[in-house]
């Protein structure tokens, strides 16, 4: 006979705000870290709009950051909320304009195809597949992008809990966000670690154009030693918090032999 799914499944909704005190609890101090890079990064952006002589690649590098700052952004709430693949979703988008942006401030010649491409095919060929071997760490970059959409897309990795957290029959699906250390460090981080390679990658660009606020270049390299310094320790946190959950999950859920006798039971039912 059919299984019953409420033996395979279960829906969970968690206190949205008890979950969001969880995570930030969890995240410490690298939420300071994630703050002041979007205020370094828009800053850089402003800079870039009092430009004299803009070109048209500088007005493409300013649409495109706004976007990204975006992302970074709409990804840093996502994980505090507990919404890990809608994050991943954001971070694979910011991954996309990072590779644009630095293509196109490579090819600036290339700007104006870009603000004027009509058709599917000149679009196409500012693809991250088509990009990716003419920019600097394209393929790296790539390689991120393609795990992350392994998840977005909906096959049999695309689910809303993870491998360690799955009994040997059924799980939790969560209504909305749910606390995950392993993930909220790995998810954290990634949109973390972008903005500040974005903001180095600016100044790098534009140190002879233009005019930055004092100390603003010392600032951010500071700011990536006190990333270095903050994530390794999330990361630990994370490790032990995770390793603690999955012990309770181990020791609540039915053996393996108990599972399948029970599943062979079932079979036996008209």
């Amino acid at each position: 006979m059919p299984r019953p799914l409420k033996i395979l499944k279960s829906i969970v909704e968690e206190d949205p705000s008890a979950t969001h005190d969880r995570i930030n609890e969890l995240l410490g101090e690298t939420i300071g870290v994630a703050e002041e890079s979007l205020r370094h990064l828009a800053t850089c952006l402003n800079v870039l709009t009092n430009k004299d002589r803009a070109s048209e690649a500088d007005q493409s590098i300013v649409d495109l950051g706004v976007r990204l700052w975006n992302d970074f952004r709409a990804a840093n709430s996502l994980i505090r909320a507990g919404l890990y693949l809608q994050a991943m979703m954001m971070e694979r988008d910011a991954i996309e304009i990072m590779v644009l942006t630095e293509y196109l401030h490579t090819y600036p010649d290339d700007s104006r195809a870009w603000w004027k491409a009509e058709t599917l095919r000149e679009r196409r060929r500012f693809s991250i597949n088509e990009l990716k071997d003419k920019v600097k760490d394209g393929k790296e970059w790539k390689a991120v992008w393609d795990w992350l959409s392994a998840y977005i897309h909906p096959n049999g990795q695309a689910t809303p809990v993870y491998a360690t957290s799955k009994p040997f029959y059924g799980h939790y699906l969560y209504l909305g966000g749910f606390y995950h250390p392993g993930s909220i460090a790995t998810f954290f981080q990634i949109q973390l670690s972008m903005c500040i390679q974005f903001l180095q990658s600016f100044i790098s660009w534009y140190k002879d154009e233009l005019t930055f606020p004092t100390e603003l270049q010392r600032k951010i390299e500071m700011l990536e030693e006190v990333y270095h310094n903050q994530t390794d320790r999330l990361k630990e946190r994370a490790r032990s918090r995770q390793k603690a959950i999955d012990e309770v999950i181990e020791v609540t859920r039915l053996p393996k032999e108990e599972v399948i006798k029970m599943f062979k039971y079932l079979d036996t039912l008209p």
